[in-house]
């Protein structure tokens, strides 16, 4: 049983992180026989980490197509990003009041690392890095906000995938800004102000929002109209 329930999570993590950083992306279908042999692994293990992955929401069932990653249009970003914006928010305006000394050293120093890691060469690997870091960053924020509640919410209109991608559709001066705002919302916790934290919060995830929608648009018309970090959109 405890080889069998290691099995499972090493597939489990091997198939989350494919999935998140779009290796396998949106759309693509997931089937057990397949995945059992590349990983070589029995079929039960696989079929247990896909349940551990629809439960996260990162597979959907699609009738007799089986498991599949995900498609995000137009309407599910708007709809997903523009609660997640309200609701992060509140988590900002919240945690500005109850930050501990140590919760904001943290903040700084995953903002830091961030900006540290932007200045180097910027290819994929240091992209996916930047979006580990972010990722933290956020979560230090919603638990720092005192609601489990509101904790639980946030969470479940945050997708991974995306929070990957859209490192990926930046352009290098959407990267830089974005990295200058997690600077600005520390300096709103710093001061102890909610509003501020609130409102620089929301234009921080609605950003990420725009610049989704924009890769959306230019893969609609196959082309990009401004260079992204990595000079295409995988």
């Amino acid at each position: 049983m405890a080889d069998q329930d290691a099995a499972a999570d090493r597939v489990y993590q091997e198939l989350r992180r494919r999935i998140v950083s779009w290796e396998t992306p949106p759309g693509s279908a997931l089937r057990e026989v397949g995945l059992a042999e590349e990983l070589q692994v029995s079929r039960t293990p696989v079929r247990e980490a896909l349940q551990r992955l629809k439960s996260d929401g990162l597979v959907v069932a699609r009738g007799r197509r089986g498991l599949e990653v995900p498609r995000w249009d137009a309407q599910h970003l708007e709809d997903s990003y523009r609660l997640r914006a309200d609701l992060e928010a509140w988590s900002a305006k919240r945690a500005a009041e109850r930050l501990s000394l140590r919760d904001l050293e943290r903040l700084r120093e995953l903002a830091d690392e961030m900006t540290r890691v932007h200045s180097g060469d910027c290819g994929a690997g240091e992209l996916e890095t930047i979006a580990e870091l972010n990722a933290d960053f956020h979560e230090t924020i919603r638990v720092c906000a005192g609601s489990e509640r509101l904790h639980q919410m946030t969470s479940a209109v945050v997708h991974l995938p995306l929070l990957h991608r859209v490192f990926h559709v930046f352009t290098a001066a959407e990267v830089t800004m974005t990295l200058a705002e997690h600077h600005t919302i520390l300096r709103a916790f710093e001061a102890r102000d909610p509003d501020w934290a609130e409102s620089i919060s929301r234009a921080h995830i609605l950003a990420a929002l725009h610049a989704l929608k924009r890769s959306l648009r230019e893969e609609d018309e196959g082309r990009r109209t401004t260079p992204s970090v990595l000079g295409v959109v995988s």
